[in-house]
């Protein structure tokens, strides 16, 4: 690999030609920011350096998390509710997380509202106000939040994880805290932890995006700057010994797959081995190729899926490998894990695994880079917790130093049983057997060609990172397939990533992912699409791996056996968690005997009748050239790389595609109906027909679905702000291409299910009546519009749309014209929108309720 002056591949020059600027406030706040060529766009991040584990003598309560929460309820200046108003107001997205170690406050909005930005997140995060009433209210909310991580079973995995490995350490309390002292926490204790926690010498501003940096000065010196410098008393947090023993925790449930974790000991991020850790769990646990899955999922069958991932923020760190399999299966997964683990020290590692790990790595870091919000979350972090705003590029210096036998020495180190945990989530029916640079927002316009079979070739060239995007779609789903071989599409689109006639799964997944690309596969209700990521010097690479996938499938039955019982895992998986579940069964009942009734994976029993003809007599059926749009974007050279594209796409068969529609006027059934579930919480559902996604007024359903899903917004205000009803309400929408499903939905405690409806009804009426004032309007409009900007920063979302687009027979730059089919909704068109499509008569309700 060639390198640059700096001990780094050349293709990463571009990222980091432009190092972060870091100053310090006299005040102690620190600051850093970037600024990045993209949509005229910018993140505001506050990083406070407080999380769970600096709660002192509270620990365990969750106080953090309930200060990130009452943040939000008001300030000195501002009531409950109206800093969110204002940042949807400007277009902007408002939003926090806290962890063990940090709070995180940002808001992501357009280049024109930084000061407005600025000023917001200051009040929020330096003068709230912490009203009585609005905590209690709050604590109500957080109850349900905390009732909610208890039906998730892979937090539940996770939370046992943490408890069996910490004993000492903070860590080993969850950030959401324990029920019982969360609710011991009041006001004062709250004030007091704000108060010596929340200032500007414990704060790191990062800001990424399109500004002038004078303006950026300014501004934060008027806001930031303004706050009085006080001491910071440090929180003495205690360290965990060393594990001198094996630790395991096993759960047992309602579950019909078995989940777990095998995580062994790390040092922090800060320690001279963390970045060959870094690149050895890269090898082992990313991608198609990674060596665990090529072990535990291609070879032994032992699992549906498995990663690895390293998590050393803290002293100590985790390296945990995460695995999901049937029942039956689980011990013997759990050993060969093991096995697998203990053979890296012995059989050590090549010099082209290393090489491809590297290139994961670059890959990683351009992702982030894609967008300013992703950029000033890298910034943050690499500052608030590392210390040094120029890791990434000291890092990857680091990591381009290391070679195979150091990778091998690492794993000696840190694979020992006398480190281990394991937790493990299983059915019940196992109790009985584990600085300024050049700005830029404007892009290449997409160019099209027609090829004489019928297909589309749409291009843009996009050079401003090292990375070309290439994504085929074409129709499919529920509406191509036959009724008791629903899902088919989903495992078409699967197979057609793994064996060629030319290669296995493992030799593609290999060649692709060894210079740092990769091979995705989507499936929905209308399309399937295969997604390839490449680096500029792999384009061939790509472009053969999309001509052997799309043109020399080899429907290997072993293959096809192994994806089968992958796709009812997932089945499977989606019906142990209460909100998917209920969204399974809305659907079932919405659309009855109808195509769409069946999710896009289909049932376990359907899966069941899928054999390879049936897969290769659907292939027939939708690989054809009218049928076929291939978008490519990024870096890449036109003269050179589009006849390639477009000889690929004339190999495919030149036959004329019948689209299929099959009409639905419904729902099937109305009134409400009720399936139990054994679970803490109650889901309910609400659901109307919608209009699909090609007719007009497709888009006043958007601004109404934006209006009934908004933080701030009045179904939010009714349920969770004002009644304290649920911990997340919202709406949602399913579309088919002629026809759709609007439906509102909220998780809520069992007895307050007949309140929360009540809600609805209020909401709804109120829309249907015309009782929605233009100010609300106008926010939603607002909201989209900035959030349509946030979506085109990505040159992957940028191609997945194009296409999608291209096979709806919509305009295939859509985007163009959105602001102005925005500002063309009126009051009368929501009214209306309302009045015909979420009519009382047309109502299903849905409750899914523990037993």
């Amino acid at each position: 690999m060639v390198r640059s002056s700096s001990g780094l591949p050349h293709s990463l020059d571009k990222l980091f030609a432009d190092q972060p600027e870091t100053i310090q406030l006299p005040n102690g706040l620190t600051v850093t920011f970037q600024q990045v060529p993209a949509q005229p766009v910018v993140s505001v991040q506050a990083w406070i350096k407080t999380g769970s584990i600096h709660e002192d003598q509270h620990l365990g309560s969750g106080m953090s998390h309930f200060l990130e929460h009452m943040l939000f309820k008001g300030t000195r200046k501002r009531k409950p509710g109206e800093i969110a108003a204002e940042v949807q107001r400007f277009g902007g997205q408002i939003n926090a997380y806290t962890a063990f170690d940090r709070t995180v406050y940002y808001i992501d909005g357009p280049s024109e509202a930084l000061g407005q930005t600025l000023e917001l997140l200051a009040d929020l995060t330096l003068n709230a106000a912490l009203p009585l009433e609005e905590l209690e209210k709050e604590r109500e909310v957080i109850l349900r939040e905390i009732d909610m991580t208890l039906d998730d079973p892979d937090r539940l995995v996770s939370r046992a994880l943490f408890s069996t490995a910490y004993k000492v350490h903070p860590f080993r309390y969850p950030v959401i805290g324990h029920k019982e002292l969360f609710e011991r926490v009041n006001r004062e204790v709250l004030l007091d932890y704000y108060k010596s926690r929340y200032q500007p010498e414990n704060m790191v501003l990062s800001i990424a995006g399109h500004f002038d940096r004078e303006e950026l000065l300014r501004e934060i010196d008027q806001t930031f700057g303004a706050a009085s410098r006080h001491v910071v008393k440090p929180v003495s947090v205690q360290q965990e010994p060393n594990q001198l023993a094996f630790r395991e925790t096993r759960l047992f449930g309602d579950y019909n797959t078995a989940r777990g974790l095998l995580a062994f000991k790390l040092p922090s991020m800060r320690h001279p081995d963390s970045p060959a850790l870094d690149i050895m769990t890269t090898i082992i646990g990313s991608g198609h190729s990674g060596r665990l899955r090529q072990r535990l999922r291609e070879e032994l069958q032992l699992v549906y899926g498995i990663s690895a991932t390293t998590w050393n923020p803290g002293l100590p760190g985790l390296l945990w490998i995460n695995y999901h399999c049937s029942a039956e299966k689980a011990k013997a997964a759990e050993q060969a894990i093991l096995d697998t683990c203990h053979a890296f020290a012995n059989n050590g590692f090549t010099e082209d695994e290393l090489e491809k790990a590297l290139r994961f790595a670059s890959v990683s870091e351009i992702h982030t880079r894609q967008t300013a919000s992703g950029l000033a979350s890298r910034l943050g972090l690499v500052t608030a917790i590392v210390g040094d705003p120029n890791y990434p590029l000291k890092y990857f210096q680091r990591i381009h130093e290391l070679t195979a036998s150091d990778l091998s020495e690492v794993a000696g180190r840190y694979f020992k049983e006398d480190s281990l945990t394991v937790s493990s989530l299983l059915p019940e029916s196992c109790k009985i057997v584990a600085r300024e640079s050049k700005l830029s927002s404007e892009t290449n316009p997409f160019q099209e060609k027609m090829l004489a079979n019928g297909a589309r070739l749409i291009w843009q060239k996009d050079d401003r990172l090292p990375r070309t995007w290439m994504r085929f779609a074409a129709l499919g789903g529920a509406l191509y397939e036959e009724p008791k071989t629903r899902g088919s599409t989903s495992l078409l689109s699967t197979m057609l990533t793994r064996d060629t006639e030319f290669q296995t799964a493992a030799e593609v997944a290999e060649a692709l992912e060894s210079s740092g690309g990769f091979m995705v596969e989507a499936s929905g209700n209308n399309t399937f699409s295969i997604g390839i990521e490449v680096m500029p010097d792999a384009i061939d690479q790509g472009v053969r791996a999309l001509n052997d996938a799309l043109l020399h499938p080899a429907f290997s039955e072993d293959t096809l056996a192994r994806e089968m019982e992958a796709q009812v895992a997932h089945i499977q998986e989606l019906q142990d968690e209460v909100l998917d579940f209920g969204r399974l069964e809305l659907r079932k009942k919405f659309y009855g005997d109808h195509p769409f009734a069946t999710i896009p994976y289909g049932t376990e029993d359907s899966i069941a009748q899928i054999d390879a003809a049936c897969l290769k007599n659907l292939y027939k059926s939708l690989m054809c050239g009218s049928n076929a749009v291939l978008v490519i974007s990024g870096d890449f050279d036109p003269d050179e790389d589009l006849p390639k594209l477009e000889k690929l796409l004339l190999r495919l068969p030149d036959q004329d595609f019948e689209k299929k529609d099959v009409p639905f006027t419904g729902p099937a059934s109305t009134g409400c109906h009720r399936v139990k579930m054994d679970r803490e919480q109650a889901v309910v559902f609400e659901a109307y027909p919608d209009t699909g996604l090609k007719p007009e007024n497709e888009v006043v359903g958007s601004v109404l679905d934006e209006l009934l899903s908004d933080m701030s917004g009045p179904l939010f205000r009714a349920v969770r702000e004002e009644q304290s009803l649920a911990y997340y309400v919202g709406a949602s929408r399913l579309l088919g291409i002629q026809f759709g499903t609007f439906y509102l939905y909220a998780g809520t405690h069992p007895s307050s299910v007949d309140d929360v409806f009540a809600c609805f009804d209020q909401e709804l009426q109120r829309i249907r009546e015309g009782d929605v004032n233009e100010e609300e309007l106008q926010a939603a409009i607002t909201r989209l519009k900035v959030h349509n900007r946030f979506s085109l920063q990505s040159p992957a979302g940028r191609v997945n749309r194009v296409a999608l687009n291209a096979i709806y027979e919509k305009p295939i730059m859509d985007w163009l014209s959105y602001e102005e089919r925005l500002n063309a909704v009126t009051l009368q068109d929501i009214v209306d929108f309302a009045t015909t499509y979420l009519s009382k008569d047309k109502q299903l309700r849905l409750v899914v309720s523990p037993n």
